[in-house]
């Protein structure tokens, strides 16, 4: 989710509190928490390709969860000293909690465990930017009712809305797998469409092809999106194992394709990331160019657009 959303979020978990001032240190804690986990966007200083490397890594963890709750809390302690530690440190420590949480929901995912594993959590429930969760979450700071309706409310009402996606998306799979005959060994991929609340992304991997495509869940509607057989070249294992391959590989929960184009002298592999699309395109990208010896001349990551290059590794 967007900063901005996050920011929201850590808005009506200080409602909670029952604080209702925007100047109140547990609603500044709260707020500040909740969008503290994307610090990590310092790592853009050293471009597109350190910082998607890095995000919602290590500042998304257990550990960071409990570190930037402590340091923001101490922080507003000292600013506003007739406020109690403790509870400027649970509603700031609830809005930190709460980024982890909600970017766990999106196709995304986020690496909770680190630095002790580096296993991606993703639910692939809600979208990036959540329009139910947006709304609630400023109706419970408006809201001019005690505290304890509005942990009904809040509870409820996301329990509610998760266990709605949870089954949408359950029905969206079931209907991709009855019209492509879903086998035992072929892998399903649904995912929530970027723009669209009611439809879903897909995946499938199939045999030999892969198949993307978007399912509308009010009227079951399949769009095909294109349709891609399996490549077969020594080189594709090759590129896997640089630094750049295993990072793609990481990067989009191995839900990928990869293109061979041949030229005179050349070959290049075209690394696709098959979860978002549009545009009329996919939006990451990642390129290797081999010699007729298959020695690596350049690999070139191409984050959010194609024409967008960031050279990794280069012989020259």
């Amino acid at each position: 989710m967007d900063p901005l959303t996050h920011g929201v979020i850590g808005l009506g978990i200080a409602a909670l509190s029952g604080e209702t001032s925007l100047a109140s240190p547990v609603t500044i804690g709260a707020i500040v928490g909740a969008m503290s986990p994307d610090i990590d966007i310092i790592a853009k200083y050293w471009g597109d390709y350190k910082y998607l490397k890095h995000h919602r890594g290590l500042t998304h963890s257990f550990p960071a969860i409990i570190g930037l709750s402590l340091g923001i809390s101490l922080i507003l302690t000292m600013i506003f000293p007739g406020y109690s530690f403790l509870d400027i440190f649970l509603s700031t420590l609830m809005g930190t909690a709460s980024h982890t949480f909600f970017d766990a929901l999106n196709s995304y995912g986020v690496r909770p465990t680190l630095p002790f594993k580096n296993k991606r959590y993703s639910a692939s429930l809600l979208m990036l930017y959540d329009p139910f969760v947006t709304i609630m979450s400023i109706g419970l700071f408006v809201l001019n009712v005690d505290r304890g309706y509005k942990f009904v409310i809040a509870l409820g009402g996301l329990s509610i809305y998760i266990a709605y996606r949870y089954f949408t998306k359950r029905e969206a799979s079931a209907s991709v797998a009855s019209e492509y005959g879903l086998g035992a060994k072929d892998k399903l991929h649904v995912m929530p469409n970027l723009t669209n609340f009611f439809k879903w992304d897909f995946v499938l991997e199939k045999g030999e092809n892969r198949v993307v495509g978007r399912i509308n869940s009010l009227n079951g509607k399949i769009v095909e999106i294109e349709k891609l057989g399996k490549e077969d070249s020594e080189l594709i294992e090759k590129a896997y194992g640089t630094e750049l391959g295993k990072y793609f590989d990481e990067f989009t929960s191995s839900i990928n394709h990869v293109k061979i184009h041949r030229h005179n002298d050349e070959v290049e592999l075209q690394f696709i990331d098959l979860r978002y699309y549009m545009k009329n395109n996919f939006m990451h990208h990642a390129t290797f160019v081999y010699d007729r010896e298959a020695n690596l001349k350049k690999s070139v990551f191409r984050p959010y657009k194609y024409d967008r290059q960031i050279v990794v590794e280069s012989a020259s």
